[in-house]
């Protein structure tokens, strides 16, 4: 049976309640262009670009599950409690009369 969680690649996908959450490294390399070898200053070099990726779960013992797999594996990743901020905003109208 495949787990239950949601990937997170922008704020809004966040949940708004609390829930289980795991964070993994990622990074993938990029080749340089032609230029930058033949001709080094120009062009762009290669590089290893670094992400994280961030995985929410509704249910307490999948995401328990999933840190023992990855820490037998020896992944390097962190699991949270994510408890997200209620936040508020209110709007103030100040009208100034003529006296």
């Amino acid at each position: 049976m495949p787990m239950e969680y949601k990937n997170v690649s922008r704020p809004g996908d966040i949940p708004r309640d609390q829930h289980f959450a795991i964070f993994e490294g990622n990074s993938f390399y990029i080749p340089g262009d032609e230029r930058s070898r033949t001709n080094p200053g120009h062009g762009y070099p290669a590089s290893t670009e670094y992400a994280i990726s961030y995985r929410a779960y509704s249910n307490r013992a999948e995401w328990e599950a999933e840190i023992k797999r990855l820490s037998e594996r020896q992944k390097d990743f962190r699991a949270c409690v994510i408890t997200p901020a209620t936040i508020t905003t209110s709007v103030d109208v100040a009208v100034s009369t003529p006296n």
